[in-house]
């Protein structure tokens, strides 16, 4: 198991032509976490893709992995690729240490349970058949209900709670946003900027763009999600165009997470 060095920081571009840190994880049949957890820290990467479906293929030994990251506490986001139908305890380990997005590619036999312990965890997720083929062409989306019974599903996962605060904020529960988006932030959630760029697009929504302006300027340090930028660019756009005294109600996208 080791990062892909000659692809850190150089997997997503954003209109600035600046990096968003995220780590590609290859495996090689070991199990080893003692290199990602190095990578991790020498980078300060907060998001990894593991991109070989064989890592997952022994689920003993996968679970095993989750767990290890845990007690070391490398504390990403991350999307996997798998192959073979998931296990609740799998899928459920994969969550608690920090996967978010899911890319499986299971025959029909098995796709159903598949999407099933997906949305039970709350996965983003793209299911395709073995030749590639979408199932659903849309992209998955859940209720604000579904995402509370997954909160309480998993308690004192940060991105659990983020994900909740996001739904909310979707919904236009504007009030609601701040209780689960500031357990994520105590429970350590590892991208703040995107919790920063929530703050700011319910600043915006509240009709405070200076302040969604600042949120965003922090959001904006180091190496952030695109998310980030493209917000910037947008509240610039909006506020040089006369903002409010035209009456435009400005919409800012509080970002999906690591795809």
């Amino acid at each position: 198991m080791y990062i892909d060095k000659n692809v850190i920081e150089h997997e997503v571009l954003i209109a600035n032509e600046e990096p968003f840190a995220q780590g590609i994880l290859r495996f090689d049949g070991d199990y080893s976490l003692d290199a990602v957890a190095e990578a991790v820290s020498e980078h300060r990467l907060n998001a990894l893709a593991f991109v070989d479906p064989s890592a997952f293929s022994d689920y003993a030994k996968a679970i095993a992995m989750c767990e290890g990251m845990r007690i070391r506490d490398i504390n990403v986001l991350w999307s996997a690729k798998l192959n073979t139908v998931p296990t609740d305890a799998l899928l459920r380990a994969m969550r608690l240490a920090g996967c978010q997005h899911l890319d499986m590619m299971l025959p029909p036999e098995e796709a159903v349970e598949g999407l099933f312990w997906a949305r039970r965890y709350g996965f983003d997720f793209r299911l395709r058949n073995v030749d590639g083929t979408p199932y659903v062409a849309e992209k998955i989306s859940y209720t604000v209900a579904e995402r509370e019974e997954i909160a309480e599903r998993l308690p004192g996962l940060h991105s659990a709670q983020f994900d909740l605060a996001v739904s909310y904020f979707k919904a236009r529960r504007l009030d609601n946003v701040m209780l689960p988006l500031g357990k994520a932030m105590t429970l350590g959630f590892p991208m703040n900027e995107l919790c920063l760029n929530l703050l700011a697009c319910l600043s915006a929504a509240k009709h405070y763009p200076e302040q969604a302006a600042g949120l965003l300027a922090q959001a904006g340090y180091g190496c952030p999600h695109p998310v980030v930028f493209r917000n910037r660019a947008l509240l610039k756009s909006w506020l040089e165009s006369g903002g409010d005294l035209k009456g435009v109600r400005l919409e800012l996208e509080p970002a999906g997470l690591v795809d």
